[in-house]
């Protein structure tokens, strides 16, 4: 009797071993249309979410007017202000200045970042950016500045020649700091190489600066004095196979951080600093995942391909959503966390094209309706 137990729990341990997916599960979701009015505007043009003022939405607007080359415009001229849960466009905002240009910003609340530049020659100034040719911008720079009550602060510039690296900004939770992380493009990430990271204070209409190095990490975001990064590690030594680990600290002490997430990479931090948006590969696909930051544990966000979207944390509704071209797709957090941010089952798994194919075939939500 005893040997037909063992042998019992045996065969259940095989089979779970051998049917994991009874974890996974498709996210809950809740998914909204897009006011007319807002896709009307949206349509034919350049836009993104460029953060959130008190509980609206604030999204970016280029020109309509294509470039020399026949493309979008490069050039943002407008906020614009949505009311999620009322579906409407409730303010725009033109942010053209005579001689300079813009190419993207973020804000949050009263406190905005652009990027583009803050000032060009005077013979230049009733240009836009998509007019002017290289070594037409003043010194070859680009700019980043602030926008706080209403006055305007140059805090930093990178030359034109910045190919190697790409500039990653955001406005801290606190809205007293800025965060600018200088750090090795999306197409040389397989290099290694520093990451600078510089965090500018503001108080009373002065602006102070920090400047640290983090080796090799990536969007750094400050939640209640808290630094959040992600970092690059290599799972096979010897090779250039490597992945992202997330990582939390006091706000510049690098050498103590806490180690939250292993595989998985970092991309947006919730306001309280409970939860993470994440990347993750799974199955031969990169797929969202959600962290809960103490518990060290997360789960896959499956049925659609979210990352394909422009993701936020929603100020209406407090939860990470992701922005389509006629939706807005909002995430409920999870009931329950299966899987361990850390150990066996954050590492990656390798399995055969057919074992993908089954996999990814259970797990599909419908097409979105197109209109």
């Amino acid at each position: 009797m005893k040997r037909l137990i063992v042998l019992l729990i045996v065969a259940v341990a095989f089979i779970h071993c051998l049917f994991p997916q009874a974890k996974y599960k498709l996210a809950n979701e809740n998914v909204v249309s897009k006011s007319a009015e807002l896709k009307e505007i949206q349509d034919d043009r350049i836009y993104r979410l460029a953060g959130s003022n008190k509980n609206q939405i604030v999204y970016q607007l280029n020109l309509r007017n294509k470039n020399k080359y026949g493309d979008l415009s490069s050039e943002a001229v407008v906020k614009l202000f949505y009311d999620e849960k009322i579906g409407r466009v409730v303010d725009s905002i033109t942010i053209q200045r005579k001689g300079r240009n813009v190419l993207d910003f973020v804000q949050l609340d009263n406190v905005t970042v652009y990027h583009g530049f803050y000032q060009v020659p005077s013979k230049y100034e009733n240009k836009t950016i998509d007019d002017l040719d290289r070594g037409e911008y003043l010194q070859d720079y680009q700019d980043f500045w602030i926008e706080l009550n209403g006055n305007e602060k140059k805090i930093k510039s990178f030359s034109m020649h910045y190919y190697d690296k790409e500039v990653y900004f955001n406005i801290c939770h606190t809205r007293d700091c800025i965060v600018l992380n200088e750090y090795v493009s999306t197409y040389l990430r397989s290099t290694k190489s520093d990451s600078i990271i510089t965090v500018f204070n503001f108080q009373n209409g002065q602006i102070a600066s920090k400047e640290f190095t983090c080796k090799e990490c990536i969007k750094p975001q400050i939640v209640n004095e808290q630094l959040f990064y992600g970092k690059k590690f290599y799972y096979f030594p010897g090779t250039d196979a490597y992945d992202w680990n997330i990582y939390r600290t006091d706000k510049f002490d690098i050498p103590n951080s806490e180690l939250l997430a292993e595989y998985i990479e970092i991309l947006l931090v919730s306001p309280d600093g409970k939860y993470i948006l994440g990347k993750k590969n799974l199955q031969g696909k990169d797929v969202a995942v959600i962290l809960d930051v103490d518990a060290k544990k997360f789960d896959y966000l499956l049925g659609r391909d979210y990352l394909q979207f422009d993701y936020f944390f929603s100020p209406a509704y407090k939860k990470f959503a992701f922005d389509t071209e006629n939706h807005i797709i909002y995430i409920n957090y999870p009931n329950e966390f299966p899987f361990n941010s850390i150990g066996e089952d954050a590492e990656r798994k390798r399995t055969s094209k057919s074992e993908k194919a089954v996999f990814w075939e259970k797990y599909n939500y419908p097409a979105l309706e197109q209109h």
